[in-house]
């Protein structure tokens, strides 16, 4: 099984103004809709079986609108995650009605949100995700991040959350740090109860193969999970690049989609 467990669309209404807002921020261009058909094509030229699908939210006010629709698009292809805002009254509530409708995870964005995920009024939350549901979460920096901006998910952040919680299933998103590299490789790779993804826009190819490689021998190969943060990166692109690399045929099928299999429980 192929498994992608970094995507994002959206409801077709808004597709396209998330779209041009993701990409002026970003500052590079997406590869495909970002639409359930968009994702769902995209998939199958790809060979990836599943998607999992991230929500993402930029007010509380609009969590359970939100999440009440990536409840609706599960299926055969779709796997989403519950959106979730650190403003929101009754988080912990929030992750069980998630729990209750199928859901089997959720996605925090501390850089998007401005929070610290160690905050302990985040607590309530990682209690209720328990050992069955998965945290997804941001780490590291923008691309555009500037000297001196806050870095609400540094690395270190993000460990101080999986020691606090160390039952709770972890993916720190971006390889442990989007463009901190070396903090995430300090506070992260190594590390025994934490997943990493292999998201890395706008390309994966941005990190020579020889860095990636050491630093999933590092990790463990069966820690780490085949993600692309689709549409704005090739699933197509990121997989081939990953069976290219020096490793085993079963640590590359680990790394594409097993562990994620197992780990999520798809």
């Amino acid at each position: 099984m192929r498994v992608d467990v970094h995507t994002h669309v959206w409801p077709d209404r808004i597709a396209e103004t998330v779209m041009d807002s993701m990409t002026k921020d970003l500052g590079f261009a997406a590869i495909s809709t970002n639409t359930v058909d968009g994702i769902k094509a995209h998939m199958r030229i790809s060979g990836v079986d599943k998607s999992v699908v991230l929500g993402v939210v930029d007010r509380p006010d609009q969590v359970k609108r939100a999440n009440d629709w990536l409840i609706s698009i599960q299926d055969d292809m779709l796997v989403p995650f519950g959106a979730l805002h650190p403003g929101l009254d009754d988080k912990a509530g929030e992750v069980r009605r998630l729990r209750e409708n199928g859901i089997k995870g959720i996605k925090l964005h501390p850089m998007m949100n401005s929070f610290y995920p160690d905050d302990p009024r985040m607590f309530p939350v990682y209690e209720e995700l328990g050992e069955d549901m998965v945290l997804e979460i941001h780490s590291g920096r923008y691309p555009t991040t500037k000297p001196g901006d806050t870095i609400f998910a540094a690395p270190e952040r993000i460990m101080n959350v999986v020691r606090q919680f160390p039952q709770m299933k972890v993916i720190a998103l971006h390889l442990g740090g989007l463009y901190m590299l070396d903090e995430a490789e300090r506070e992260v790779i190594g590390q025994g109860n934490v997943l990493v993804d292999t998201t890395w826009p706008p390309s994966l190819r941005e990190i020579a193969s020889e860095t990636l490689t050491a630093i999933i021998n590092k990790h463990g190969s069966h820690k780490v999970c085949f993600g692309t943060d689709f549409p704005l990166v090739s699933q197509v692109d990121e997989s081939d690049y990953i069976a290219s690399l020096p490793l085993s045929d079963k640590d590359k099928d680990g790394i594409l989609g097993e562990n994620a299999r197992a780990f999520i429980g798809l």
